[in-house]
């Protein structure tokens, strides 16, 4: 990627984190990145066309850093249990990591909330297969049916994305993240709980 580009897609990344597709214009854009104008034509065709760049960075670095490293634990011959926390402990320590950043969470989880086609990408290409898994391995791990291993599912993954939504991860400490993980981790086990 050549450094313009670059740049246009970090400048991007920030500005639609911070206000939306609508609450940007190309000028801000071209303004925030430094570069001329003609930049975003030549190397996206587009606002939609760097927009859907920027998505695809987002889709590409949860795939690369976050669901290979699920789907090969997956695989490990291992109780379901320990693979439900081991995802569930992954899913944090990915929300709060340098592998994704503010900004990026800010849109990943703002388009999971629309119904654009962006927003669609996201949830069919991590969010549903991610849910689907983590449900399957519920219902393996306890015997619940699909419907309360579901519910299951939601309840856990809500617990990391709402915490991830309420501050930027710098607030945090290592220790306070340390110790939320475990609690995570905890409450996971309560909730596989079928008594």
């Amino acid at each position: 990627m050549t450094p313009t580009k670059e740049k246009l897609l970090a400048s991007a990344t920030q500005l639609f984190a911070e206000r939306g597709f609508n609450g940007v214009s190309t000028r801000d854009l071209v303004t925030i990145s430094m570069v001329n104008l003609c930049s975003i034509n030549y190397y996206f065709g587009s606002k939609q066309k760097l927009y859907d760049a920027v998505i695809d960075n987002i889709v590409n670095n949860v795939k690369e850093n976050l669901v290979s490293k699920i789907d090969e634990y997956k695989k490990q011959n291992i109780p379901a249990i320990d693979k439900i926390t081991f995802i569930i402990g992954e899913f944090f320590d990915y929300l709060f990591s340098n592998k994704i950043s503010n900004s990026m969470v800010m849109i990943l989880f703002r388009e999971l909330l629309n119904t654009t086609a962006s927003g669609d990408r996201v949830y069919n290409e991590i969010m549903e297969p991610l849910k689907r898994n983590f449900t399957n391995l519920i219902a393996e791990a306890t015997g619940l049916d699909k419907q309360n291993a579901y519910i299951r599912a939601q309840c856990l993954f809500s617990h990391p994305i709402s915490f991830r939504l309420l501050q930027n991860r710098e607030n945090y400490s290592a220790a306070f993240l340390k110790k939320t993980k475990q609690q995570l981790i905890e409450n996971c086990k309560m909730l596989l709980e079928t008594k």
